[in-house]
């Protein structure tokens, strides 16, 4: 009775329907233990994602992926003999809907396999911490780590712009040695981590030099200013941090201006839809990504097609399957974890992720979440630079995948320090 009044009292305090999530907690009978989400027979998860609006198609191939390891992981047996079944909540990329779908479904999923938006995240992070529910976040912001119960199941990107530019100075530095870097970055929290990772490189890389800065609105259909910026300062490499419908529209006002720097990117900079209207100019453009692609001929990619084929028939080639079976990997190796402990509780899968090993088989860097302070929590720094196909646009490795000293010496503290 105390534990049912003491649930009402912060329900009411916090006024929030989804409060005290777990509070139902029973012991099945194979000895597990089990509250929302779980059955004898179930294991239910929450997938908060864009299923409508403006991210539609890469939050559908995202949930391909996703179901599809969720299929392997069910033909293998499932986990704890309960099958492995998606529970799909559409956010419409709308922070304040995907607050609605919390609250209509936190009682009834073990843990979040996806949620998407860094506004939705932090929205509902005070909720996720008291409900103690872990979640995985569809986002490779760093500055979510720092939450209580949310975690990454990619590098961050941080690391992207680290590692990016260490491999653009040993390609593209003077003769002196020193590489000039410009930074053209979306105006926004998503692109000021970009910038602010520009600046760490250049303020402990003595042979990086930072040379001009431009920020943008998201809104913004003219470049003139920025790319006039990088050019008159003389910036040999310039990095792009933001979205890929701006990278189009920056390049071809590069062109315009005479200006051919060597320009990177991280991976939601670009799209293959892309190759037909910029042609050669993305001769001069690599994509930094931290997995493989999906047209690569890697072992596990044979059964990702063959999976997705199963559980979505006929989804298009998309990197974010990729991402969605490898943020799957993530979810059925905490909740084996979780098994083995008997505590399949919502509190049991937080308790799991605490020091968890994930195998992405070849999909990305393996992923290994640390049981200190937010910091250990970074699954991977690990990153590959690409070169993009000029007549398909599809990408093609560069490099392997790997990490910087500098990269691994970040944390953080680093990305706040502007």
């Amino acid at each position: 009775m105390k534990t049912r009044f003491a649930c009402i009292s912060v329900v009411l305090a916090a006024a929030l329907a989804g409060g005290c999530a777990n509070a139902g907690t029973s012991t099945s009978k194979d000895g597990v233990r089990v509250d929302a989400g779980v059955t004898d027979d179930q294991i239910k998860i929450g997938l908060f994602n864009g299923y409508t609006g403006p991210v539609a198609a890469g939050a559908i191939a995202g949930a391909a992926g996703f179901d599809a390891r969720l299929a392997k992981a069910n033909a293998a047996g499932g986990v704890c003999g309960r099958k492995l079944t998606s529970v799909r909540a559409d956010t419409k990329y709308d922070p304040a809907v995907a607050v609605q779908a919390y609250r209509a479904n936190v009682k009834d999923i073990v843990m979040i396999g996806q949620l998407l938006g860094a506004t939705s995240i932090y929205g509902l992070s005070q909720q996720i911490a008291r409900d103690d529910i872990a979640t995985l976040a569809a986002t490779s912001a760093a500055e979510v780590i720092k939450l209580e119960n949310v975690y990454l199941f990619t590098t961050p990107f941080p690391m992207y712009v680290i590692n990016g530019l260490d491999w653009a100075k040993k390609e593209q530095a003077g003769s002196d040695g020193k590489l000039k870097v410009g930074v053209i970055y979306q105006d926004d929290a998503f692109g000021q981590e970009g910038r602010n990772a520009v600046r760490f490189v250049a303020k402990n890389d003595p042979d990086v030099k930072v040379v001009a800065e431009a920020g943008y609105d998201v809104k913004a259909e003219d470049f003139t200013a920025q790319v006039l910026k990088m050019k008159k300062a003389g910036a040999e490499s310039v990095w792009i941090h933001g979205i890929a419908s701006k990278t189009a529209p920056i390049l071809s006002q590069a062109s315009q201006l005479d200006f051919a720097p060597q320009w990177l990117t991280v991976d939601s900079g670009y799209e293959t839809s892309l190759a037909p209207q910029l042609g050669r100019l993305l001769d001069k453009l690599h994509v930094v990504t931290s997995s493989v692609l999906y047209t690569e001929n890697v072992p596990a990619m044979a059964e990702v097609k063959q999976n997705v084929e199963k559980v979505a028939p006929g989804t298009k080639p998309d990197q974010l399957v990729i991402a969605g079976w490898v943020d799957a990997s993530v979810a059925v190796a905490a909740l084996e974890k979780a098994c083995k402990e008997k505590d399949l509780t919502q509190k049991g899968v937080v308790a799991a992720m605490s020091g968890l090993t994930v195998t992405t088989d070849g999909l990305s860097p393996d992923l290994k979440y640390g049981t200190g302070d937010a910091d250990t929590r970074i699954p991977s720094r690990e990153t590959r630079v690409n070169k993009i196909d000029l007549k398909s646009g599809v990408l093609a490795p560069v490099t392997g995948f790997g990490t910087t000293d500098l990269a691994a010496r970040w944390r953080l503290a680093d990305g706040a320090q502007g």
